[in-house]
């Protein structure tokens, strides 16, 4: 029992480390994500969230009421935007990886396929002409798979969000935007956290999607 009660600690420990490099690093949604993640699992709030605390509760206070709320919603609207590149260049990594591993699946099929039903070598060969082999395929299919999200976009919109999050993660400060906060959390903030799925078609296979 010790011992699970030691590990839940460094895992909480480990979280607030993280959020703390957010902060010092200019994230600011990470200090009240720190207070948040504090009190929902009944955490002493440490010494250097309470120092960080003070001084974004400070920079808030010295401007007046508009130029405060256009601060607020700068940060969450760039917190929103980020989420929003981050859903889409995740999606399209997951293309990619598909592409190759269906690249990888037809090859061995068209190399034996005994033992392999006519009715699955034809899904493989379908699936591998959607998917294609190619990074705007990739993007083109990241946009059908994406319709209905918030994170949806045209080819040319994936692309752009693709190459700025490719950029920033060469970057170890500018690739902590993209850490992923607590989906309550983010909740507060009025950003909704969503998973990637397509309304109406969660049971179609993927080569029938169209732009």
């Amino acid at each position: 029992m010790g011992d699970v009660s030691g590990r839940t600690t460094d895992l909480f420990q480990q979280e607030l480390y993280r959020l703390r490099i957010l902060a010092s690093n200019g994230i600011v949604a990470a200090v009240p994500a720190a207070l948040h993640f504090c009190q929902q699992w009944k955490q002493t709030i440490p010494d250097w969230l309470v120092a960080e605390s003070t001084e974004l509760l400070c920079s808030l206070l010295k401007g007046d009421g508009p130029k405060r709320r256009g601060r607020a919603s700068s940060h969450i609207a760039r917190l929103r935007q980020d989420g929003i590149d981050y859903s889409r260049w995740s999606t399209v990594v997951w293309q990619r990886e598909a592409q190759l591993d269906l690249l990888r699946q037809v090859e061995a099929i068209r190399a034996d396929d005994r033992g392999i039903s006519a009715a699955y070598r034809e899904d493989r060969e379908k699936l591998h002409a959607w998917l294609g082999t190619s990074l705007d395929r990739a993007f083109e299919c990241s946009t059908m798979i994406l319709e209905g999200t918030r994170a949806f976009g045209s080819p040319d919109a994936i692309k752009r969000s693709y190459f700025k999050v490719e950029r920033a993660m060469a970057d170890p400060k500018q690739g902590l935007r993209y850490y992923q906060l607590d989906p309550h959390f983010l909740r507060k903030l009025g950003i909704e956290w969503e998973p990637f799925v397509r309304p109406g078609r969660k049971h179609e296979p993927l080569y029938m999607l169209s732009l």
